[in-house]
């Protein structure tokens, strides 16, 4: 990806975009491998968290508030 202002990430919609941006940045050799590696570790790591936030609200007996979710 090129050094370009960084665009925020608001919702899942938007970061499996971004992630397929950089998937095809990957296939046209404009992102190395580290930095595709980096971006797809860092989105599963975002998921996770958001995994876990439901998670935990399961076991409480109430459902989910995560923007980032819809």
């Amino acid at each position: 990806m090129s050094k370009q202002t960084a665009k925020t990430i608001d919702n899942v919609t938007e970061l499996r975009n971004d992630l397929l941006e950089v998937y095809q940045g990957l296939r046209d050799k404009n992102v190395s491998t580290a930095e595709a590696k980096e971006a797809s570790n860092t989105a599963g790591k975002i998921l996770s968290s958001c995994k876990v936030q439901m998670e935990y609200a399961k076991m409480k007996g109430e459902v989910p508030n995560i923007p980032f979710i819809r």
